[in-house]
């Protein structure tokens, strides 16, 4: 027989095989209530050859908490009357439970079969019902064998591979693959496929307690091998190194053909097979349940990027001739470095020791034979005894240019590093365009997918990745609201979380006062005010929804698609309060369409969302006097989901929301402006460039002119050849910097920045060039150059490119830079420096500037490095694009090491 089942975790529930009726029962969300005398009855048939000697019943519930303690609601379940079990109380707790109950072969009759889930009278406190499964207890059996075999918490398996190419004898060493795939369930993978970010993909099927595998794999170039591994031992969970490189998601099923999200759960998933990242999985357990996701990629954050404390690279060789050096690995720019031979190693000094777990290689501009094809990663904290940390075979790059990354679990800091390339791809040099080195791997923003249980149709599945240790929730995130004082805690967080992400086009209708008190509503209303309502109502509001009120008196943007509530002198029935939009929703065709009686009673609290109105049912009432919620949008067929409560409704909107912006919000720091401007200008100081370049951004975003001028300077460093565009976008066009970083900053350090740069990279009329630097260049006598003042216009009247172009040399060469002061020891420094690049010798002249750097500082927060490097004349060609790098990635004045 195939397995019987009622799904009451969607709205309206989803039978299988089978037809079912209640009494003294509700739909309650995403289960069903059945309260003291409730009952369920599910009604299945078997064939006179199918009669099994005994099936499996299993049912997920919970009990509903009485309080503070946890409730009892005892059950009696029967099938044709006969007695299954008597007055069983499902475990109380905060998640739902499975249980499971033989059926015996003579309880079962061929033709209508009729399971019963009966409340005894005795209880007190509701079952909340979720799913009831009938099927052959072989199915049952097999899955509990299996799950007997391999405990769920024996994590993370570990397979020796190898593979041949199709006809071949010979099996070759492949990298060692990790596998663990976790639902929660207990449920082993009986099959696995994946496919890495760069096309390879993989489809393997296990032995029973997955102790060997087979299959077949297409590599990124297509060449096509069979696979097989067997288990070399599993790694707990516990493993500190492993948790690093796992994924973690709180996920949610449903969604599919209309029906409802429900089921929120965790997936672990961890697939490392010697490639880049996984971006999709599929995979089938022992009872026939499959699943396929596919990750939503994301970048490894700056938090987790290192190398701006390597402060030496080398290499087995390098053209230096040619500028194709090791230093060029450290740069996000078109150069590379290109060595002898087809092997090569390179070895990076970092200023500390630090654990890396993710680096990514960049293949440079042209001839992919010599790019790295076999290679190991060392580790090591004197330079001479190396451990091996990550080994990679038949590795390829796509195209040029083309950033791969590779994780491995990181179990120890080390100072140093060492790449040996132990074979290329065929030519006689290796290359390679940028390294970069993490301490995590970049973690997936989520999935989307779908899941298919055995006979049933697929769901949707989708996912939202958590930190690997996960944060406490917080405590008014734990329960949907009722009272006055938990709606406004619950309120205060929600609104902070909405204004850390929210641009100025989702917050227009939010006044300055609001944004300033991380307020999104006003005054609660009174109780006057609130009595008035429900007398023009006629009828006492529900609890949470009288309190929501009493909190705030209305309120915006309480979901990305709901911008006004109603306030108490606004609410009322949807037909009076809302005549158009009652006239409309209501007359909805279709022969599912029986909300005609729903919108004649309908409560409207919501005002103003794009194309959705807020509803509350005052004909379904719970115990506790709390209305069904809904939401009507026009791209939803009819209602929305149920919800037990406005609170619930609330609740559902926020978690929508946060799961939307989880990235961002993690991502959006809290504090002021300020606040953050002092936090990147530390982090500056301190080396880490890109933590601080991000940081500066986030303090622009919210309107800080230091952030946005900080976050230039310090870019300039990394790469001066596109710093004239920044400076003049935003710097010399923004008045609000100018203003606040002081004319005199501006004239010693954009100016002459912008002016360098602009120089190098002029190919014609310096159009907008004069303009934007205004009245900071000189103006000229007339007739110089023919020219008059600012204008570029000749003594003939008309301006010519010749004429611009005069005008531009002239005012640029006639324009010097106030000197900032610079410290006693670092204005010496610069001085010596000076003397010596006149005389050409350069390395000497960078020997003195590197030693001094650590001394460097300035009494202004507004100054980050010394700029006086890139814009005298007399280190250019000392400050190359390397030592660029190296004076801001050198930790400088207090924080100097």
């Amino acid at each position: 027989m195939r397995a019987t089942f009622a799904d009451f975790t969607i709205d309206p529930p989803r039978f299988g095989n089978g037809t079912a009726r209640y009494e003294r029962c509700h739909p309650d969300r995403d289960r069903l209530a059945i309260g003291a005398c409730g009952r369920v009855e599910l009604d299945f048939a078997l064939d006179d050859g199918e009669l099994p000697e005994q099936l499996t019943l299993t049912l997920i519930a919970r009990v509903s908490p009485l309080g503070e303690s946890l409730g009892c609601a005892p059950i009696d379940i029967t099938v044709n009357g006969h007695a299954v079990i008597e007055q069983f109380t499902v475990p109380g707790g905060a998640r739902p439970r499975e249980v499971a109950f033989a059926v015996p072969g003579e309880a079962l009759v061929a033709g209508a079969n009729t399971l019963c889930v009966r409340g005894c009278a005795e209880a007190r406190g509701l079952l909340w019902l979720y799913r009831i499964t009938v099927e052959p207890s072989s199915i049952c059996a097999r899955i509990h064998l299996m799950t007997e075999e391999q405990p769920a918490e024996a994590a993370v398996c570990v397979y020796r591979t190898e593979s041949r190419a199709p006809g071949s004898a010979e099996w070759r060493p492949a990298p060692r693959l990790l596998v663990h795939l976790d639902r929660g369930e207990g449920s082993l993978p009986a099959r696995l496929a994946w496919r890495g970010q760069d096309g390879a993909e993989a489809s393997i099927g296990f032995q029973p307690a997955m102790t060997e595998f087979y299959g077949h794999r297409r590599a990124a170039d297509g060449t096509l091998t069979e696979y097989r591994g067997a288990l070399e031992g599993r790694s707990a969970l516990q493993d500190s190194a492993l948790e690093e490189v796992m994924h973690r998601f709180r996920t949610e099923e449903g969604g599919a053909a209309g029906g409802g999200r429900y089921l929120r759960q965790e997936l672990r998933l961890l697939i490392e097979d010697g490639g880049p990242p996984v971006e999709r999985v599929m995979w089938g357990d022992p009872s026939g349940h499959s699943g396929t996701v596919s990750l939503l990629a994301a970048e490894p954050g700056p938090e987790a990027e290192v190398t701006d404390l390597v402060t030496r690279v080398r290499a087995h060789s390098e053209f230096t001739e040619a500028g194709e050096v090791a230093e060029n690995l450290l740069h996000d720019s078109w150069h590379k470095w290109l060595g002898h031979g087809g092997r090569a190693w390179l070895e990076f000094t970092l200023r500390r020791p630090v654990a890396v777990g993710h680096y990514v290689l960049t293949s440079a501009n042209d001839v992919p034979g010599r790019d790295p094809r076999d290679w190991t990663l060392k580790g090591s904290n004197d330079g001479e005894h190396w451990v091996d940390l990550d080994s990679r075979v038949e590795e390829s790059f796509a195209h040029r240019h083309q950033p791969r990354g590779f994780t491995f679990p990181a179990h120890a800091a080390y100072g140093h590093y060492r790449l040996e390339i132990t074979r290329n791809a065929g030519e006689d040099h290796v290359q390679l365009s940028q390294v970069r080195l993490f301490t995590s791997a970049p973690q997936p923003k989520g999935f989307i997918g779908h899941y298919q249980r055995a006979g049933e149709a697929p769901t949707g599945y989708r996912g939202t990745s958590l930190s690997a240790t996960p944060e406490p929730e917080p405590e008014a995130a734990k329960a949907p609201p009722r009272t006055v004082e938990q709606w406004r805690s619950y309120l205060a967080e929600y609104s902070a979380a909405i204004l850390r992400v929210a641009d100025d086009e989702d917050l227009s209708g939010v006044g300055d006062d609001q944004r300033a008190a991380g307020w999104l509503g006003f005054e609660g209303a009174d109780e006057e005010s609130v009595r008035a309502l429900e007398e023009r109502l006629g009828t006492r509001l529900p609890p949470s929804y009288r309190a929501f009120l009493g909190a705030s008196d209305g309120w915006l943007n309480i979901s990305p698609f709901m911008w006004r509530m109603r306030t108490a002198k606004t609410v009322g029935w949807l037909r009076e309060a809302d005549p158009e939009t009652w006239s409309v929703i209501r007359g909805g065709e279709g022969e599912d369409w029986d909300d005609t009686a729903f919108m004649d009673r309908a409560l409207l609290v919501s005002e103003e969302g794009d194309a959705q109105h807020w509803l509350l049912d005052p004909a379904d009432v719970s115990e506790d006097g709390e209305w069904a919620a809904y939401i009507w949008a026009s791209w939803y067929p009819a209602l929305g989901d149920r919800h037990a409560s406005f609170a619930e409704l609330v609740a559902e909107e926020r978690t929508g929301f946060e799961d939307q912006a989880a990235l961002e919000i993690r991502m959006a720091r809290p504090g002021s402006a300020g606040e953050l401007v002092a936090e990147g200008r530390a982090q500056a100081l301190r080396g880490e460039v890109r933590r601080a370049m991000a940081t500066f951004e986030q303090a622009a975003v919210k309107g800080s002119g230091a952030g946005a001028y900080l976050g230039v300077i310090l870019g300039a460093f990394l790469d001066i050849s596109v710093a004239h565009h920044w400076i003049r976008n935003r710097v010399l066009g923004d008045p609000h910097v100018i203003e606040v970083i002081g004319m005199e900053q501006i004239r010693a350090e954009a100016a002459p920045l912008y002016l360098r740069c602009a120089a190098e990279e002029w190919t014609g009329a310096p159009g907008g060039y004069v303009s934007a630097l205004g009245d900071i260049l000189p103006r000229l006598p007339d007739g110089v150059d023919g020219v008059v003042g600012a204008g570029g216009v000749s003594a003939g009247g008309a301006a010519t490119e010749g004429d611009e172009t005069a005008a531009w040399v002239a005012r640029a060469a006639a324009f010097v830079p106030p000197a900032l002061p610079e410290s006693r020891t670092f204005q010496q420094a610069l001085d010596l420096a000076r003397a010596l690049a006149d005389r050409g010798a350069i390395d000497q002249s960078w020997a003195v500037i590197e030693a001094a750097l650590p001394h460097w500082h300035a009494d202004s927060p507004h100054r980050i490095a010394p700029v006086v490097l890139l814009t005298d004349p007399a280190f250019r060609e000392v400050i190359t694009p390397a030592r660029a790098r190296r004076v801001v990635t050198t930790p400088r004045g207090e924080f100097r090491e």
